[in-house]
């Protein structure tokens, strides 16, 4: 059962949350960086993990962008959905409603919300000012590896369930 790990990552944080979901899963994963102007494949893959930050309350544009031009082929696909943000005091679910489109969401076997951190060497000068600005952020915050170890798993323990019990369909939860 081969597995795709698809996100898209604007200072790190994301692809390093989806980097130790791949040693996690062990071997068969594969990681591509979402890109809007690249086609993909997707037929190999039984599992497909999308993963995207959030900034300003939405999610990468190339992450929506993937998931709504390949919603058909991912609703075939055991699904598995993350978000990376830096503000804890979000709705984690309210997170995952507004990043992926409701039937993809309905679809998934499992979601995510990994926390965040501030990479200041990779931010902009304007990113870096709007991010002091910003206030509202109590503490410092930080990537959740528990969570990506709890994802991980459940993913592994859905997707046999699934194959075991639904030979034909997927196990919706």
């Amino acid at each position: 059962m081969k597995t795709l790990i698809a996100y898209s990552s604007t200072l790190g944080c994301t692809e390093q949350c989806a980097s130790r979901m791949k040693g996690e899963l062990g071997e068969d994963v594969e990681m591509i960086r979402i890109s809007r102007r690249k086609k993909y494949d997707l037929d190999k893959y039984e599992t497909i993990i999308i993963g995207g930050s959030i900034h300003d309350g939405l999610i990468q544009h190339s992450v929506r962008h993937f998931c709504d031009i390949y919603l058909d082929e991912l609703l075939k696909k055991h699904i598995g959905l993350f978000v990376c943000c830096i503000d804890p005091d979000m709705d984690e679910k309210e997170l995952i409603r507004n990043a992926f489109p409701g039937k993809l969401v309905e679809h998934a076997l499992a979601s995510g919300y990994f926390g965040g951190e501030l990479n200041f060497r990779k931010m902009n000068l304007l990113q870096k000012i709007m991010t002091r600005k910003a206030a509202r952020l109590q503490r410092e915050p930080e990537i959740d590896f528990e969570k990506i170890l709890l994802f991980a798993g459940q993913m592994q323990n859905l997707n046999s369930r699934s194959n075991r019990y639904h030979p034909q369909g997927l196990l919706n939860i």
